[in-house]
């Protein structure tokens, strides 16, 4: 798991309610996060990659460039699956219509 775990949160459970919509949005949003971050970590463009591997490490945050795609690769896998759970069972149509 590339998430920061902190020690007694993976005893807590959130729930999130979100439309469709919305979880798609959210889907893309990551997606593109995913990819700025990749092309970062991977050195595409050295100036902007230090000063976001500056901005991380002012920030004291747990995460190195690599480490935040992966992350957010990850959370992204989540939502998907969370998704794709919910819906699983329902069927493509409504009998009848």
């Amino acid at each position: 798991m590339t998430l920061v775990n902190r020690p007694g949160h993976w005893q807590q459970m959130a729930l999130a309610s979100l439309d469709a919509g919305l979880a798609l949005d959210i889907t893309l949003m990551l997606d593109d996060v995913h990819a700025v971050l990749d092309g970062l970590a991977t050195g595409a463009a050295p100036a902007a990659a230090r000063q976001a591997a500056a901005v991380l490490d002012d920030a004291d945050s747990p995460y190195t460039l690599d480490g935040l795609a992966a992350a957010v690769r990850e959370t992204r896998s989540m939502l998907a699956r969370a998704a794709g759970n919910a819906l699983a069972g329902v069927p493509d149509h409504i009998p009848g219509t």
